[in-house]
């Protein structure tokens, strides 16, 4: 009987494992979405705003949901208190404080976290050009990603599934 419990959590387990690895391959494409939002946000009001970084930041961070908006509202704060530390250090900073755990691939962590030197020094045409590329950037990764998700999520599910009746017939 407790044998028989241990292959059944066995199984779950693989099966959780499998269904987890889905879920963050989902949720990889839900922080690209919203970095491509704060990214095209940031554009506008910079663009038709005519904002500052700053008050760019202030401005878009009440419209981004959760990490993404406090993490804009930090930034710009650090900003306000005129350290005289660069943009590009005082965003870097607070991204890998504040999305240690994003589930991003290493290029989409570093083009996340390059993006505030990629503003710091330019003027606005410039600026602006640097968001497009990032935008454009982005979208290429979402692509990517959005061709791979189907089969990756099922390959991931049935290793899962896989990986758990083998270690339950192992024991059994």
């Amino acid at each position: 009987m407790l044998k028989n419990a241990g292959i059944l959590l066995i199984l779950i387990a693989g099966v959780g494992m499998g269904y987890s690895r889905s879920r963050e391959l989902t949720l990889r494409e839900r922080n690209l979405r919203l970095f491509l939002q704060m990214v095209i946000c940031l554009k506008g009001e910079i663009r038709c705003g005519n904002l500052s970084l700053p008050e760019a930041f202030r401005e878009i961070a009440g419209k981004l949901p959760g990490k993404y908006g406090e993490f804009l509202e930090e930034i710009c704060l650090s900003l306000r208190e005129a350290s005289g530390r660069p943009l590009g250090e005082i965003y870097r900073q607070c991204a890998e404080q504040k999305f240690k755990d994003l589930d991003f691939s290493r290029e989409e962590r570093e083009l996340f976290c390059s993006l505030g030197g990629r503003l710091g020094y330019l003027d606005r045409e410039m600026q602006l050009r640097q968001l497009d590329l990032c935008e454009e950037e982005i979208l290429r990764y979402l692509d990517v990603l959005r061709k791979e998700m189907p089969e990756k999520k099922k390959i991931y599910q049935s290793l899962g599934v896989l990986g758990g009746v083998l270690l339950a017939v192992l024991l059994w």
